[in-house]
């Protein structure tokens, strides 16, 4: 009853308000905003529209407040709104009103990405390399020590060791994620709400890349391409691709329940084999039955030749026969 008579006034509210409510004026100035961000969007990408539709925005613009959040106006910013994002597809309007809002703010880190994920992401990547370049200039960093790997290895050695392949993995991950972020800048696509994915990818390409390296037998790659690559190689190509590295894992996990279990079709081809023996098997011993009929008939023929006999004895052959079909 009480949810009943809250719907009711929240609804008497709404259509009291009309079209003067603060939620209704709030969309009407996100839908200005993204469409002065689109037409400047198009005018510099040099993309194709109708000629009329920055005179229309410019119209509405100096339209009387009253008349621009009445109905009509209303209509005509949603329809202009409308025939701006058909001009400037792939692009979305929030990533333009992103990019435009991120370019008037300026600010000293701007020349390292439009927008504030590219911009961590490049520091990312830098420290990454940075932290490559620093720990292979160790002694203890070397191709020995970093073959010899986990359980070969301790202390100071291991740690320094494990420190440059998580550097690695790490820088291939970063540039993996700072790759395909920038293109969804460049087109003008970027949604915030998958900024914390990117975090996500880098740690499962730290996770990946050492998985790689340290933990899967090291002749698994001996007969493939890849095993002429070495560890900090590799480790950089599980960071890039953390994909990659869990369908290997995955693969693995298949075949050794394909073992533990046995292989369903040769299971399936062992039963049709059987059964196809058994078949064969009842034919020969119809045809054996068969033949064994026609020479007591031969027999009986030699020694008494009465067809009516005969007939009988023909009957029950073709009998023999359907039912040996059937």
């Amino acid at each position: 009853m009480r949810v009943g008579l809250r719907r009711r006034a929240v609804a008497q509210s709404v259509s009291s308000a009309g079209f003067t409510g603060p939620v209704f004026s709030s969309v009407l100035e996100q839908l200005e905003l993204e469409c002065r961000a689109m037409v400047s969007y198009a005018l510099k990408q040099g993309l194709a529209m109708s000629p009329d539709l920055p005179g229309r925005l410019a119209e509405l613009r100096v339209m009387p407040g009253a008349s621009l959040h009445g109905e009509a106006g209303a209509r005509e910013l949603a329809a202009l709104h409308r025939q701006l994002v058909r001009a400037i597809q792939p692009a979305t309007p929030q990533a333009v009103v992103l990019i435009e809002r991120e370019r008037l703010r300026g600010g000293f880190l701007r020349w390292l990405g439009p927008i504030p994920l590219i911009r961590t992401l490049t520091l990312s990547s830098v420290g990454c390399l940075a932290s490559v370049i620093g720990l292979a200039m160790s002694s203890l960093v070397n191709e020995q020590n970093i073959a010899l790997g986990f359980l070969d290895s301790s202390g100071s050695t291991l740690g320094w060791n494990v420190m440059f392949i998580l550097a690695c993995a790490g820088l291939g991950a970063a540039f993996s994620a700072l790759f395909q972020a920038h293109r969804y800048v460049a087109d003008a696509t970027y949604d915030p709400r998958f900024d914390s994915s990117y975090a996500a990818r880098m740690i499962l390409g730290l996770i990946a890349g050492l998985i790689l390296v340290e933990l899967l037998p090291e002749d698994l790659f001996a007969e493939s391409s890849l095993g002429a690559f070495g560890k900090p190689a590799l480790a950089m190509m599980g960071g890039f691709s953390a994909s990659a590295v869990y369908r290997l894992l995955q693969r693995m996990v298949d075949v050794m329940e394909t073992v533990v279990r046995g292989d369903c079709s040769q299971h399936a081809a062992a039963a049709i084999q059987s059964q196809r023996a058994s078949v064969e098997s009842e034919g020969i011993r119809a045809r054996g039955e068969l033949a064994a009929g026609l020479l007591d008939l031969q027999r009986e023929l030699e020694a008494d030749p009465r067809l009516d006999q005969v007939r009988q004895q023909l009957t029950g052959l073709a009998r023999q026969v359907m039912s040996g079909d059937s």
